[in-house]
């Protein structure tokens, strides 16, 4: 795992010293994504294709090209914004931004398109993988999601954030950074590095997030024209970040630049757009009230696609861009592997264990793990109880997951006669569900 690193440190040492390659001077036609959906995520018509095409998305793997990683990551968090479900039993919950305490009520005569929005819940489970801990509670016939069956599960399965929601699609491919929440987009690792020429000191930036004013400072030490460019330079899946908005979005077309014909050639921020995917982050209560689809389905969105941002409101707002080394080929994809154990002393398949000592083991992946499986075997290799357990996370990266909740030794206990054979598996946020190991249960 790879050392985190403050943001200070990264953007000292990793500055972009090429500016933009020059424009049409001519201001470039305005183009429309390939899916309009008029600002908000649109409903899904089909709940039945759009599963297909979620669990169709491939595996992020090293012949891919760069573009064929960026077009994975944009495409994951689309799919996520255009979940269309309706619960079957109305939800409601409390959640806390920046000191102040929200009611939200999603009843159930209305369509959702997007995951519903929540921060600083507690006990909320896993932050990647929302879709896939759904997936299980969802009819794909009718687009319910049984919130009912989900019992106390339904937080961990339902709740997003701005940050998780991109999350879900830059973990679709990188394996190699630590952002978890709002606040650790102050901390910037050595896997995610600045676009465009804009750079800042250690002397100018002042690690303070309660002030808001941290991507600020840094606009303002670089001027506009600089942060224009470095806009002017991103690509699908690259994100912005402002901790003025207390926002992270992420970009999901290249930029139109419209430069000026005065001999200049400056950016014309007002004429210079692009368009990105993003989480909503009012929360439920501030959405637009329901409005009336062609299919005849109330809809109430919990996400934008294809939103557009011009220069002027990414500066205005505090936006500073960011990408990944996947998607500049300099970190090479690595395959899904989950094991049992520490990193540096894995347990070895076979080992038998005793369900009490399998209970204190953890569980570990080089990807963020969304679920846990296990599963009891007979010798002839028939399924005695197979289940999908919750689990804490912890930091909210790739680390180490506290397993007790997954593997509950009481439910263990009564296969362990020396012949059952346990097996751990876990789902990855890149897609990949791995065996981490498989063992005989001992008795005692």
């Amino acid at each position: 795992m790879k050392t985190v690193k403050r943001i200070v440190t990264l953007l000292l040492i990793l500055t972009l010293a090429t500016s933009l390659i020059a424009c049409n001077k001519e201001p470039a036609a305005e183009t429309t994504p390939k899916k309009d959906y008029s600002e908000w995520a649109g409903v899904v018509e089909d709940p039945k294709t759009w599963v297909e095409e979620f669990l169709a998305l491939p595996i992020a793997n090293e012949n891919m090209t760069t573009d064929e990683l960026r077009k994975l990551a944009v495409d994951t968090f689309r799919a996520n914004l255009t979940f269309d479900w309706t619960p079957n039993k109305t939800i409601s919950y409390t959640y806390r931004l920046q000191g102040k305490t929200a009611e939200v009520r999603l009843p159930t005569n209305i369509a959702y398109s997007g995951m519903m929005y929540g921060t600083g819940l507690t006990e909320v489970g896993g932050t990647t993988g929302n879709v896939w801990k759904v997936l299980p509670y969802y009819d794909i016939e009718t687009g319910v999601v049984d919130v009912e069956a989900m019992g106390d599960k339904y937080y961990s399965c339902l709740t997003s954030a701005c940050s998780y929601g991109a999350l879900q699609g830059w973990n679709r491919v990188s394996n190699s950074h630590y952002i978890g929440g709002m606040e650790t987009y102050n901390q910037f690792d050595s896997n995610i590095v600045p676009v465009g020429p804009y750079k800042y000191e250690s002397f100018t930036y002042k690690h303070d997030f309660s002030t808001k004013t941290a991507s600020n400072e840094i606009i303002a030490a670089n001027g506009d024209q600089t942060m224009y460019e470095s806009y002017a330079q991103m690509l699908p899946a690259d994100g912005l970040y402002s901790s003025s908005s207390w926002h992270v979005i992420m970009c999901c077309s290249e930029p139109v630049v419209v430069r000026t014909d005065d001999g200049t050639n400056r950016i014309n921020p007002m004429e210079s757009y692009l368009y990105v995917c993003e989480q909503e982050t009012k929360g439920t209560r501030d959405l637009l009230e329901p409005v009336m689809q062609e299919n005849g389905k109330y809809l109430r969105t919990l996400g934008c696609v294809d939103n557009k941002y011009t220069f002027a409101d990414l500066f205005k707002k505090g936006y500073i861009p960011f990408t990944f080394k996947e998607f500049l080929g300099e970190d090479p994809i690595e395959k899904g592997e989950a094991w049992l154990g520490d990193q540096d002393n894995k347990m070895q398949n076979g080992q038998d264990i005793t369900a009490k000592d399998l209970f204190a083991k953890k569980l570990g992946a080089n990807y963020v793990i969304v679920t846990v499986e296990v599963t009891v075997k007979d010798p002839e290799g028939n399924v005695l109880v197979n289940y999908d357990p919750t689990f804490k996370t912890g930091p909210r990266t790739y680390d180490l997951p506290n397993l007790q909740e997954a593997y509950k030794e009481d439910r263990l206990a009564p296969y362990a006669d020396g012949k059952n054979t346990v097996h751990i598996s876990a789902r990855l946020s890149n897609g990949e569900l791995v065996e981490a190991y498989n063992t005989v249960l001992k008795i005692g």
